[in-house]
């Protein structure tokens, strides 16, 4: 018996050690990342180097090499942190207590409202997606990052599949479920690229590019006669709503940036 309670209590010990070896490497490798980041901000991709990540954290290089195999994988990390959050958003705005086309909707302000709050981590999306990074990048980091890319995409898909499922799009849409989703986001894509260029957007007219997007989101559904339709809506009063529902820490963050 005393034997039993003996092992009893040394697993348990080996437990909480285990565990607060676990929060302490957790805590580490986002403190590697919060670092390659703020280098990523304020001098680029091509200065972030295991060096500079290694001496700003006061860690060995081989340390970071434990937590990381690789420069391009630690990117693929903050990538796959960016599209976490942004799944969060995406699920979010999927839950929202509306109809199947206010959600879809939402999800489109929650995209546009990620990229203005957080401009650099959504940046570290396009890093990888240059073919000189991307090659130099491990199998089980991009299986990471597909795995997350597909889950995104599932919760936009899935919003389009219950709108069939209740009848605010018609049965007959059922195999343009994924053409829907991909129109919205090649249009929000495109915009929030232009909104990082140098193009004068809004001295050309062009701003706030938020609200363009969710006319234009609007108008997209309409041709596919996805109820309620917007002539039958009050598109203002709709946009203000979900935004104050779901994103007023979002839009507050943007305000206060922008005094």
């Amino acid at each position: 018996m005393q034997t039993q309670i003996a092992t009893a209590s040394t697993s348990s010990a080996s437990v909480k050690t285990s565990s607060r070896k676990q929060r302490e490497l957790a805590k580490r490798e986002t403190l590697i990342l919060d670092t390659a980041q703020r280098i990523l901000h304020e001098r680029g991709y091509s200065h972030l180097t295991m060096d500079r990540i290694a001496e700003a954290t006061e860690y060995s290089k081989g340390t970071i090499y434990n937590h990381f195999s690789s420069k391009e994988d630690l990117v693929c990390s903050l990538c796959c942190r960016s599209v976490s959050t942004l799944i969060d958003m995406f699920t979010r705005s999927a839950e929202y207590k509306g109809s199947s086309r206010e959600r879809f909707s939402a999800i489109g302000i929650g995209y546009t409202l990620y990229h203005q709050v957080h401009p650099m981590t959504a940046q570290n999306i396009q890093i990888i997606k240059v073919n000189a990074v991307r090659e130099k990048i491990s199998d089980e980091k991009l299986n990471e990052m597909e795995s997350l890319e597909q889950r995104i995409t599932q919760i936009a898909i899935g919003v389009v599949n219950e709108a069939i499922a209740c009848g605010d799009l018609a049965e007959e849409i059922n195999p343009m479920a994924s053409s829907i989703v991909f129109g919205v986001w090649s249009m929000y894509f495109g915009a929030l690229m232009l909104e990082r260029s140098d193009i004068p957007l809004e001295d050309l007219g062009f701003s706030p590019s938020i609200q363009l997007l969710w006319l234009n989101t609007q108008k997209f559904l309409d041709g596919y006669h996805w109820l309620p339709l917007s002539s039958d809506t009050d598109n203002e009063a709709l946009f203000n709503k979900i935004t104050s529902d779901l994103y007023a820490n979002e839009i507050e963050i943007l305000n206060n940036r922008n005094k």
